[in-house]
Parts: structure tokens; sequence; C-alpha cells
């Protein structure tokens, strides 16, 4: 992946751009009007012009004098401090310092963004202004008369900057912060002093280092994307347990067990893919029914066997497994997932019949693509052959007789011939499928037993 690009997030994120907004207007009155998910940048531009002139509000809420920007940047080099009265407000004479301390900070600038950080309107693009590049205003829920910055997307902007501390956290009534495609590194700044902050986009930067501390007590989180950087380490169960609508943390260095805390997640689109997390998906999946949509395990070192109750999470639109090593035959407990449309599971040590009710579900359900090659599938049923036929699902390197492009026998006896890759398997459907007529298969090497999911 280039840097400098900005990185696209699973499809249904894309569809569901303004999920977060929605959620946060009515919970916040509408505090801010620019969000960015996978497509872009969804930015206000303008606006009704605010109930205050510029320079009409000068002083605090309780009638005391702005403070003076110049006594707030000694020796900054910024150039002229504008006058206090020059300011829409105080909280924005507040700010200026912050920005102008921050844009000192900044070593590379390839779309001479910081130009524009000049005098006193900082709320320029509220007025379709062009000055401030990046800094966008709103009036907050507990000053609804008083216009500050509510966001800040350096989205592509390219800037490089050795810490963001002393900066994101000084504004107090921020509530987003995008910065996909910038070159930061450092710490990531404590806010959790923040009232109405919701949204972290620290995507494809430079940031190193194990799990950022200061993410886990943000508790008002709907939108976290920790996704390209190097951070590496184990990720503390306590992230799964934010309210948030979308955890991205893939494409990093992170390791070890998922922790079971997993099923605790609020997420709808949760992806921790190519990473090097080792064990089981957790059994604690079941728990996320009622909200996971999209789940992308995808290129890690995952192992142990595919646990029947990812067919209990009844939402599911997309889910990934593939390029890992997890055994075992797939559960018919999978054909409970009605409105799951890609199922990807190449790349691992599957085996077995590919069952005839998971392939059902792109008549029954909204089924477009299974990818299940590179595994060890050994046949087919009447409806995957349908699959077959119309490229909806691909079997190629499997040890299927008879199909082209599968692997070589010797290895596909070898395969059959390890009882320590096989896993118990339970013949249960879970569920209601009309038109199914489900009768028992002998399991592998003849055994019908319990299963025991990931362990």
């Amino acid at each position: 992946m280039a840097r400098g690009a900005v990185v696209p997030v699973p499809v249904a994120i894309r569809h569901a751009a303004v999920v977060a907004v929605l959620v946060l207007a009515a919970a916040h009155g509408a505090l801010c009007g620019h969000v960015e998910f996978a497509a872009g940048v969804v930015a206000r531009g303008g606006g009704n012009a605010p109930s205050v002139r510029p320079g009409a509000n000068v002083t605090g809420a309780a009638g005391e004098p702005a403070p003076s920007p110049e006594s707030s940047l000694v020796g900054c080099g910024c150039g002229p401090a504008p006058a206090p009265w020059q300011f829409l407000n105080y909280k924005l004479a507040a700010l200026w310092p912050v920005i102008q301390a921050f844009k000192k900070t900044i070593t590379c600038d390839p779309l001479g963004v910081t130009a524009t950080w000049e005098g006193p309107d900082l709320c320029s693009s509220f007025f379709n202004g062009t000055k401030y590049r990046g800094f966008y205003c709103e009036y907050p829920p507990n000053a609804n008369a008083t216009l500050t910055v509510a966001s800040i997307d350096f989205n592509g902007f390219g800037l490089c900057a050795p810490s963001l501390v002393g900066f994101v956290d000084q504004f107090p009534d921020l509530a987003l912060f995008h910065a996909n495609s910038n070159n930061f590194s450092g710490d990531v700044p404590d806010l959790t002093h923040l009232p109405f902050f919701y949204e972290l986009d620290l995507s494809n930067n430079n940031f190193s280092g194990s799990f950022p501390d200061a993410v886990v007590p943000l508790g008002g989180l709907l939108f976290l994307d920790l996704r390209f950087n190097r951070y590496a380490g184990a990720v503390p169960p306590a992230v799964f347990a934010l309210t948030v609508e979308a955890l991205l943390l893939n494409n990093n260095g992170f390791d070890g067990r998922i922790p079971d805390s997993f099923g605790s997640t609020g997420a709808k689109y949760l992806v921790v893919a190519n990473n090097q997390f080792t064990g089981p998906i957790p059994r604690s999946i079941y728990n996320t029914s009622a909200t996971l949509s999209e789940v992308l395990f995808l290129n890690n070192r995952l192992s142990g066997c595919l646990p029947y109750e990812i067919g209990l999470v009844e939402g599911l639109a997309v889910f990934d497994a593939g390029g890992n090593e997890i055994a075992g035959p797939i559960p018919l407990s999978f054909g409970c997932l009605r409105d799951v449309e890609e199922i990807n599971l190449a790349g691992n040590q599957l085996y077995g019949q590919v069952p005839d009710v998971v392939c059902l579900l792109a008549k029954t359900g909204k089924l477009q693509n299974l990818s299940l090659s590179d595994n060890f599938f050994h046949s087919v049923g009447h409806h995957c052959m349908e699959l077959v036929r119309s490229r909806v699902l691909d079997v190629r390197r499997n040890c299927i007789l008879g199909f082209p492009d599968q692997r070589p026998a010797l290895e596909c006896a070898a395969f059959y011939a390890d009882p320590t890759k096989h896993c118990p398997f339970i013949p249960h459907i879970p569920c209601d499928l009309p038109g199914y007529h489900h009768y028992p298969p002998k399991a592998a090497h003849g055994h019908v037993q319990g299963q025991e999911g990931g362990n």
C-alpha cells in the first residue's frame, strides 16, 4: 500500500457512511456536520450564517475578557498575533496559539496546507472560506451561540510532525479527529477530558509501540481507526468493550490470542486483518449477534477449529478468515447466516464436504461469494455444484476428485491421514431452513460428536 493514499475500509462501511453522524446528531444535538468513513470525506463547506457577527463576541460566557493570543505564544515566530477583538469569540482566540504552536512542529507540508493557518478566521470553512484548511467549526451543545472548532480533518495532507500531544487534546469542544495518510508519530494524546469526542482516525501514519493506552478509556468512541501503522504486541481486552460502531486495527503487528472479550464488542464493523494474531477465533463471537455485520480476520496466524458459534451471529453480512491455519469442517450452523453476502475461508486447513446448506444461501439468502480455495475439501453437494458452475463458489486447490486445479493426490492423502488436523463435527442446524431436509452424514473417520469450537 503506497503511503499517502487514503486507505479503503470494508464495503458496508461505505454504505453506512452516515450512521455515526446520525447517532451523534441525536446524542449531541448535531454537534458536527463533518465525518469520514471509508469512502472519503463528508465535509460541511458552509451552512447557515451564525447568529454572532465576526468580532461581536470577544468575551467569555461570564463576560470575562478573551485571553490574549500573544501572551500564549511568545517566541513562536508565527507572525503577528491578531488582536483579541478580531476573533469571532473567546473560544477561537484561545485556540489560535494552539494551532500556531503545532504549526511550528510540522516538518513537512507537501500541499502547503499550513500556509492557510494565518489570521483570526479559524472558522473560515463555515463561511465557505479557504483559510485554516482542515479545521471545521460548529456550535457545541453547551454553548449554542458560540461557534468553535468541532472537528479536525487532515486526511491525505501528508503532514509530518513528531507528536500530536498538546495539539488535539487542547480543543475542548472537539468531536472528530481524522488524520489518515500523514506522517504523524509519538504518543496518542489523552482525550478523556473532551466531552463530545467520538471519532479517532490515525490510520496510515508512523505510530508504533504497544497499543496506545490513551485510547482504552475513551468510552464514548463510535469510530476507531488505527490501520496501517506499526503498532505491535497484544490488544488489551478492554478495547473490545469500547462502544465503537467501527473498530479497524488491520495492517499492524498486533500478536497473541484475540481475547475472549471479543464477544463484548458492540461494533458493527470489526477488522483485525493483516496482523500476527494466533490461537482460535473466540467462541464468544456468538455474543455479537445483535450488532456485528462485517468481521475480517484474514491473513493472521489463527488456528484451531472453525467455531460452530459463528453461525449464531444472525446479522453477519461479511465473514473473512482467509489466509490462516484454521482447521475442521464448515459447521452446518453457517447455513443460518441468512444475511451473509460474502464468506472467505480460502487458504486454511478446512476439509470434508462443502455443506449444501451453506451453498443454498445463494438461493434462499443473500450469498454472492463463497471462497474456499486452498483447503482440503473432498466433495461438494448438489447446490454447491451449481455455485461452482456460476463461479459464486471457488474450490480450486482442494482434494475434489474430477475437479480441475486440485491438490496432488499424495498431498491430500497425507493430510487426511494426520489425526491432529481433524476437528469434531456437530450435525445440528440451529435454525429452520425452508426447503432443506438434512440427513446427518458420518463425520470424518466415522465420528459424530460434539464440537469444541475454537479450542
